[in-house]
């Protein structure tokens, strides 16, 4: 493992946890401006309520974010 104070890491580049890769994205929110990590791929199985449901990395509406005819989707 790499000494942690020799890591270089840009805002254009990704990192990895345990079955998602996330990448650093600047957001605005209420007038302040913060850094966030955003999940940009996943690897494996993705859950909700214990069930194995097939998800998007983006998409147009939140509706399309997950991919399974038997979930509804709502966005509150």
């Amino acid at each position: 493992m790499q000494n942690q104070s020799s890591v270089q890491i840009t805002s254009n580049d990704k990192i990895f946890a345990t079955g998602v890769h996330l990448q650093a994205v600047q957001i605005e929110i209420n007038g302040i401006k913060q850094w966030r990590w955003i999940a940009v791929g996943f690897e494996e199985d993705s859950f909700f309520n214990g069930e194995n449901i097939d998800v998007y990395d983006y998409a147009n509406t939140f509706e399309e974010l997950i991919n399974n005819s038997d979930l509804k989707v709502f966005q509150s």
